[in-house]
């Protein structure tokens, strides 16, 4: 809306973020009071860690103000008329109601399951589907896959639309597996983002540069969350925020090119996914589990390992390997 009064991008950009934090920080401290007083609660599940039972009865689904907050400033300050922020928002408004669904289901239910996990795969593939269809005859879109440590581009195709559909389905879910600890995911989150705000606003993609902007309203929402999820948490993310934050991130990744690179960039989320993928197989094939628990963060817990010192350690991991990252797009 306000992008036509506002031309300069830097500018559009440091505002945007701005009013999102401020957003994100105001309406937290309403939703935490409205979502205790209505019994928006999470309940925890029956086989995680001893410690986590005092968790039961925090307010969660904060994801709701993410998205609002996000929302109110995308609408002001980001170009309606740029296509691909329109794909974007899609994306991140259909993963966030989605994981809304499956909060709400365990808030009615009272129980740490929500929506079967069946259910959820398929509305998610159907929608990555169509979403890879409409960016793969886009005149606009093309199909040459950038391959990191190389200055190799290769055309794929019609493959492009299953990386499509892996790469959003895939961020979205190990987003949504790593958020178990306070502050984890969205403090994972913060940094991987900021990667493609840097590589969105050098991009030379037509209509690349208006994603850093929706990036940086993200990354804002994002700070505001933490500011009441850190440890000990007051609020938590839920499905809601993690699928629209994953979802964020992979579309963004997708339409500036830089898909790849996401796996080095978000390697926190990739090891965390995996982990899971890991046990279940081995759990299946051999009968014996690999890690006292999964996802990783609770391997750890279960080993004796302090939930502020896991959370710690792994945004120091994250953020060595957003560095990385941001070096090979830019020199790689």
């Amino acid at each position: 809306m306000l992008s036509f009064l506002i031309p300069s991008l830097s500018f559009r950009l440091i505002i945007a973020f701005s009013l999102s934090l401020i957003l994100s920080l105001l309406t937290g401290k309403i939703c935490i009071k409205i979502f205790k007083n209505i019994k928006f609660v999470d309940y925890v599940r029956e086989d995680a860690p001893y410690s986590h039972s005092q968790k039961r009865g925090i307010p969660t689904a904060g994801g709701v103000f993410i998205i609002f907050s996000f929302l109110i400033s995308f609408l002001l300050f980001v170009n309606l008329a740029n296509r691909w922020l329109i794909v974007a928002l899609i994306v991140t408004l259909y993963l966030g109601i989605l994981g809304f669904l499956d909060d709400w289901i365990k808030i009615s239910k009272k129980s740490s399951r929500g929506l079967k996990i069946r259910y959820k795969l398929g509305l998610q593939f159907i929608f990555s589907f169509f979403i890879a269809l409409y960016l793969y005859f886009s005149l606009e879109f093309n199909t040459q896959l950038f391959i990191p440590f190389t200055k190799v581009k290769l055309d794929i195709g019609w493959g492009y639309i299953p990386l499509i559909m892996a790469v959003i389905m895939g961020t979205s879910n190990s987003v949504n597996l790593t958020d178990g600890l306070d502050g984890l995911a969205v403090g994972c989150i913060i940094p991987a983002a900021f990667v493609y705000i840097v590589l969105a606003y050098l991009t030379y993609i037509p209509g690349g540069k208006e994603l850093a902007i929706f990036l940086a309203i993200c990354v804002g929402a994002g700070f505001g969350f933490l500011w009441y999820n850190h440890y000990p948490a007051k609020i938590f993310m839920g499905e809601t925020g993690a699928e629209a934050l994953g979802g964020a991130l992979a579309i963004s990744s997708i339409l500036i090119k830089r898909e790849l690179l996401l796996v080095l960039v978000g390697g926190v989320f990739v090891i965390e996914a995996l982990s899971v993928f890991l046990q279940v197989a081995s759990f299946q094939i051999r009968g014996k589990r690999i890690f006292k628990m999964s996802p990783l963060h609770h391997h750890y817990e279960l080993k004796g390992m302090k939930e502020s010192d896991i959370v710690i350690r792994f945004w120091i991991v994250s953020i060595l390997l957003a560095v990385s990252g941001l070096i090979i797009g830019l020199f790689g």
